[in-house]
């Protein structure tokens, strides 16, 4: 294991502020049917006739969200979901519209049944990779499995070290109280390996959680409060207390899937959490409320970005 005091390198450059993302970018899968996946729908032949066209309409709106978070250049990070294999994320790193950050990819190839993976894109020019790996989620299911948890260790150009945890947690398919001891064992992997880092380490776990702040997995099992002085906080919990805003809505109501949360040695370095929302990502309800511009709905394709928004923290 390695200590999380600082790393004493050449700075690349003087430190600035930037920002760590997360994305849920709705089922971002290449047009190959993939053996041994269950991706057949996202194909010509598929269900929802998933081609060319469609797949590179996608690329623009993702790489449009990435970079409209860029816009003041510091994206130093961002963790993604659902994203189908290392193809994607070259095309998605390489496009016209975030192709200048140079985006390095930390990915592997998960056991998730339906072929989805977790992956950070990183700017080398303001976060230096020191190691990562993936750790496993037995959730005891027959037949189902699971996305791994990415854990990554980088040090930024103030020579901070900061370690990474990218989540996405089991959905609440099948009904949330049926599925929550999936999530508890998401919740447990990722706090066994919390509790063999060193108490001094600063941390931020960020990710689709498929659960509130207020639910077991999140607040009892990994013990990320709302109260700060312990050792994880959670920053979205100012968020899902507003009911005007989160980062996905269900039937109608604005919730918190998405979630930072931060070691408390971290928090003296973050100025904010935020959702990152622009109208443009939202579809306008008959009711005249605005949700997040999703993809797909079942069969039906809407050509929008994705049933979630970003959650960013912006370090000072």
């Amino acid at each position: 294991m390695l200590a999380c005091t600082a790393v004493k390198t050449p700075a690349v450059k003087s430190a600035k502020n930037y920002q760590i993302a997360f994305y849920n970018v709705e089922n971002l899968f290449d047009t190959i049917n993939a053996p041994e996946k269950r991706d057949g729908e996202y194909t010509p032949e598929g269900s929802k006739e998933w081609d060319t066209e469609k797949y590179l309409q996608k690329l623009d709106r993702i790489a449009q969200v990435i970079a409209s978070i860029d816009s003041a250049e510091s994206l130093a990070a961002i963790g993604l979901a659902e994203i189908e294999n290392r193809l994607v994320l070259e095309d998605l790193s390489k496009h016209k519209s975030i192709a200048h950050l140079g985006l390095q990819i930390l990915h592997q190839e998960s056991p998730d049944f339906r072929g989805i993976d977790v992956a950070l894109l990183y700017n080398p020019k303001i976060l230096k990779e020191i190691e990562s790996n993936f750790i496993e989620v037995d959730i005891n299911d027959s037949g189902k499995t699971t996305r791994d948890i990415l854990k990554a260790r980088l040090v930024d150009n103030s020579n901070d070290t900061i370690l990474i945890y990218v989540n996405h947690w089991p959905s609440r398919w099948g009904g949330k109280e049926a599925s929550n001891r999936k999530r508890i064992a998401a919740a447990t992997a990722l706090k066994m390996d919390l509790d063999k880092e060193e108490l001094d380490c600063k941390i931020l776990i960020m990710g689709d959680l498929n659960d509130y702040p207020t639910n077991e997995s999140v607040i009892s099992v990994l013990g990320a409060d709302s109260v700060m002085g312990e050792r994880l906080y959670n920053a979205t919990f100012p968020i899902h207390a507003d009911t005007t805003q989160g980062t996905h809505a269900y039937k109608g109501h604005w919730g918190v899937l998405d979630h930072a949360i931060l070691s408390n040695n971290l928090m003296v370095d973050i100025d904010s959490v935020y959702v990152h929302r622009k109208q443009y990502m939202l579809y306008k309800t008959r009711y005249g409320d605005w949700f997040p511009s999703r993809t797909h709905s079942g069969k039906k394709y809407f050509a929008g970005y994705s049933d979630h928004l970003p959650i960013v923290v912006n370090f000072k």
